[in-house]
């Protein structure tokens, strides 16, 4: 088995873990980032979110103001060279992407480091040390297995997969309690018009009653459609309430068994018997399911509720956030949203990406330690890109 060192090593490829890397090895430091599929971007690519929530200011009108500098306006500035533009949503701003558009992008940003180490298809299989020292990282990949001994390790596994593997300290919601997950995939074939305004909520009365008769299984209604722009492209998101089966499976493996079969069965429906879908066929599907909350870090400090609906300002901030609470929560159909003050910003604070006891631990993304109502805010690609970054700069001072 081989066993190597590095200063930084990332593991996750998602927004926080390249904000880090790249942060890390700008910073000097010799960084490795791993990924667990062939490409990066994790819930942007791999679950096709489709949008950058986070990135802008909140506020009712005006033009988009980017709250972050750094390698969040970097990514946003590319994606804008593509051609995106920003899209108000109420009192919000997000900014549409394409998936493969956005893989690329980071693909170049990370080719460019002479300090960066890529792997891609590989992931953590354990981790070794102390309640205050992680001494290394077992990594598998399709070369085999690898102890990496790092001077500091960034999680933004987006399940804290490195803090469990060492068993540190962790935060895991009971499943009733968790965000729901959503499944994503891309229709071809619709009519010009099909969806829209008035006509998606026609769409969806239909899956309402459809599944109130037993014409589709349950959780089908909870749909949103989206025209790509492409012709004849929808793009479909699936919140996965609902989901009961007792087959011996965890949580994970069933809620995509579920995902898929709600996909196929809403997919024929439409075909079926919507106006404008008769010729509607899946071309693909995300690679996972999105998943919005699993595992964080018990960190110094905790992000909370209050802290996002106050907009809280903080002596060791390292990134401002703004994207509302956004929950997703079993039997309530669709999304609740708390706002904290338009034109504002809560900071997010160091604290929240140090683990409590291990000294070389650090935190990105999904992994940072926040109650379950504050990661309905901080969870977001435009947070994470800000907050990966802030912790690929602290990876990189306490590796010196």
């Amino acid at each position: 088995m081989r066993a190597t060192r590095c200063d930084v090593l990332v593991v996750g490829g998602g927004a926080a873990g390249v904000a880090a890397a790249l942060a890390a090895a700008r910073a000097g430091a010799e960084t490795r980032l791993v990924e667990r599929y062939g490409f990066l971007g994790g819930m942007a690519t791999a679950a096709m979110v489709g949008t950058v929530c986070g990135l802008y200011a909140t506020g009712p009108s005006g033009p988009p103001r980017l709250l972050n500098e750094g390698i969040a306006g970097e990514v946003e500035s590319r994606l804008r060279a593509t051609g995106a533009e920003p899209l108000r949503r109420g009192r919000t701003i997000v900014l549409p992407y394409v998936p493969l558009a956005i893989a690329a992008i980071l693909d170049d940003l990370v080719a460019r480091e002479t300090n960066l180490g890529l792997d891609l298809h590989t992931t953590c299989a354990s981790a070794h040390g102390s309640a205050g020292r992680i001494d290394s990282v077992r990594l598998t990949g399709w070369r085999g297995t690898e102890d990496v001994s790092a001077r500091v390790v960034v999680d933004a596994s987006g399940d804290a997969i490195v803090a469990w593997h060492a068993a540190l300290a962790t935060e895991t919601p009971e499943i009733a309690a968790r965000q729901l997950a959503s499944a994503v995939f891309v229709l071809q074939g619709v009519a010009d018009g099909a969806v829209g305004g008035a006509r998606s909520l026609a769409v969806l009365r239909a899956l309402h009653e459809a599944e109130r008769a037993g014409e589709l299984p349950p959780g089908c209604r909870l749909a949103s459609f989206r025209a790509s722009g492409r012709a004849g492209e929808v793009v479909v998101k699936l919140a996965l309430d609902e989901i009961e089966d007792t087959r011996p499976m965890d949580e994970l493996a069933r809620a995509e068994v579920v995902a898929r079969r709600r996909v196929a069965a809403l997919a024929e429906f439409l075909a079926r018997r919507i106006a404008g879908f008769e010729h509607a066929f899946v071309s693909h599907t995300a690679p996972q399911i999105g998943v919005r909350e699993s595992r964080r870090i018990v960190g110094i400090e905790r992000l909370e509720r209050a802290d996002v609906l106050g907009a809280r300002k903080r002596a060791d901030g390292v990134a401002r956030a703004a994207w509302p609470i956004e929950l997703w929560q079993a039997g309530e159909g669709g999304a609740r949203y708390e706002y904290g003050p338009d034109d504002d910003w809560y900071d997010v604070p160091r604290g929240c990406l140090v683990h409590a006891t291990c000294a070389n631990l650090l935190a990105a993304g999904r992994c940072v330690a926040a109650s379950h109502e504050a990661m309905g805010s901080a969870r977001v690609i435009g947070t994470c890109l800000a907050v990966g970054e802030a912790a690929g700069r602290l990876a990189a001072e306490r590796a010196r």
